[in-house]
């Protein structure tokens, strides 16, 4: 990155953030993926393919921080809401490629606004989007992020028996380091 970055290579620097974005935001590293976030509003995006990829990384690490973030949630909250506006149109396009991930922004950003009963039903549409639609690594991913919803919720058997199926779908998508971490909250909470 830093060659890249000396160099101007303002494609290779935008490619790398997507990248690392992604990765810190799949093995749960969200102090990462909120720094990435950040460094790359540095470099403006001109692929579509990177641009519907980080719009959808892009706004799950935004809904997850403005759980987290009180003074910056209008910010973080803003930024969740246009990948949402943003997945809304793409769907129109295509909804094999994006109605699961439009369910689990939906989700993400109906546990922000602490709607239960609407974030149960995206969290179970995206899984169910996803496994039609064959997105193995999506479908675990919503998986995850329903069964750590489940966990906020201090419903733990819920929470184990979907961090079982994401951990199925990351085994699946050959994901060995998603898989470890997994089976980290399934030890948890298996104590």
């Amino acid at each position: 990155f830093a060659s890249a970055r000396q160099s101007n290579d303002i494609a290779v620097c935008r490619l790398i953030c997507m990248r690392r974005k992604y990765l810190a935001f799949f093995k749960g590293d969200l102090d990462t993926a909120e720094a990435v976030y950040e460094l790359s509003q540095e470099y403006s995006i001109s692929s579509q393919t990177i641009t519907l990829v980080s719009t959808f990384i892009d706004g799950l690490i935004a809904l997850f921080l403005a759980r987290k973030h009180c003074k910056d949630e209008a910010k973080w909250t803003g930024i969740g809401f246009r990948a949402l506006g943003s997945m809304k149109k793409w769907r129109k396009y295509s909804d094999w490629n994006f109605s699961n991930k439009l369910f689990l922004l939906e989700a993400e950003y109906s546990f922000l606004k602490k709607d239960h009963p609407r974030a149960i039903y995206c969290y179970h549409a995206s899984i169910a989007s996803a496994r039609q639609h064959h997105f193995v690594h999506e479908e675990g991913l919503a998986g995850e992020k329903l069964a750590s919803y489940l966990l906020h919720k201090r419903n733990n058997v819920g929470a184990l028996e979907h961090f079982c199926n994401a951990k199925k779908c990351y085994q699946k998508w050959g994901a060995h380091a998603l898989v470890q971490n997994i089976d980290k909250a399934i030890s948890a909470l298996k104590i």
